[in-house]
């Protein structure tokens, strides 16, 4: 599994080293910035980090279906051909690579923007202030309590959405390349189980805070969303790779 391992990190690696030096750019911009006291420089360098997140985390998210639909599509996926490795230690390899590039993908954000608000507020109020200054204005802005509890459970969210993102999509992908495997209409169908499986995961989720009363915007919310998210993820990757051994493997 580990050749398998190594050898997806390097199909997908190039666009997290484009990612990185975006990065590098951007935050080198905002520093400077800061120390020159130049606003707009501080201003663009972080507009364009913010749109840079977006469009990253949506590009992360969906790289490792379109390198699956690729494979299968063009018939040169390991899980066709790779023997003695059986489907279950491929795909595995696929969702791991998958993981440790959102992974990665999130450090580089992280640590990004952390230099970026330790030099700002380094060079005016002090980090000291930083996080008091933050959790008053979610206050005033959302109503919203900020504590480490939340921001864990938030960290914990995305990451569940994201590998939530990948389960669905590799089971719409295998199921639609299985049964119209020489279709024009296997993409589609595959788009289409995909937006299904979220929708009909989001009900679940709705149904469920609705028998137990819970608000929206409540502690025990936003567990339940996490716990039924991480149920419904493993569920779809073992249906994947139930799928994939027995109509892909050799």
């Amino acid at each position: 599994m580990g050749k398998i391992l190594r050898y997806e990190w390097k199909k997908q690696l190039f666009s997290k080293l484009i990612i990185g030096g975006i990065l590098i750019v951007l935050t080198a911009a905002f520093v400077v910035g800061t120390m020159l006291e130049k606003e707009r420089w501080q201003m663009t360098a972080m507009v364009l980090l913010v749109f840079a997140g977006l469009f990253a985390s949506l590009y992360v998210g969906i790289e490792s279906l379109l390198v699956l639909n690729r494979d299968l599509r063009t018939k040169e996926s390991h899980m066709l051909f790779m023997v003695p490795y059986s489907a279950w230690s491929i795909l595995g390899a696929k969702v791991l690579t998958a993981f440790l590039q959102i992974v990665l993908t999130s450090v580089l954000f992280a640590a990004s923007f952390f230099l970026c608000f330790t030099a700002y507020v380094g060079a005016s109020q002090g980090f000291a202030q930083f996080f008091p200054m933050l959790q008053r204005l979610l206050r005033e802005w959302f109503d919203f309590q900020l504590d480490w509890k939340w921001i864990v459970l938030i960290l914990c969210e995305v990451l569940i959405s994201w590998m939530n993102m990948i389960g669905a999509g590799y089971a719409s992908i295998i199921a639609s390349r299985t049964v119209l495997v020489k279709s024009r209409l296997a993409t589609p169908l595959a788009i289409i189980l995909f937006l299904f499986l979220n929708w009909g995961m989001n009900q679940i989720i709705h149904l469920v805070a609705k028998a137990l009363q819970l608000s929206n915007e409540s502690y025990a919310y936003a567990l339940t969303n996490l716990g039924i998210s991480a149920v419904f993820t493993v569920v779809l990757l073992f249906a994947s790779g139930w799928m994939a051994e027995k109509k892909l493997s050799v």
